[in-house]
């Protein structure tokens, strides 16, 4: 149970962090785009680890799989309005808003 639960807050982590990183690459600041990423990948790359352990290492019945997909749906939709919420709201300043240009002319 507490991996599951460790799991759905890495999911909701990692579909906010890849929601960051669509926002910022829409921005004209390469250097928030690139912090964004850094999170992006590497939240994916920790959250496919408890895949590998849940699937792989521990079995999978058409029950768990189930489970697993309704938990992964909520997490990930949870993670990636809650982001779109913050980013517009928090983070979306000068050249890090959406639309913005790095142009220096």
């Amino acid at each position: 149970m507490e991996t599951l639960v460790l799991w759905a807050l890495l999911l909701v982590c990692q579909n906010a962090a890849f929601t960051w990183v669509g926002r910022a690459r829409a921005s004209g600041s390469y250097g928030y785009h690139a912090i964004a990423a850094v999170f992006s990948n590497g939240i994916f790359f920790v959250t496919n680890l408890f895949v590998i352990k849940m699937v792989v290492l521990d079995g999978m019945t058409f029950e768990k799989l189930l489970h697993l997909g309704i938990i992964y749906v909520i997490a990930t939709t949870t993670g990636s309005v809650l982001m779109h919420y913050i980013t517009m709201n928090y983070f979306e300043k000068g050249n890090r808003k959406v639309g913005a240009t790095n142009d220096k002319s």
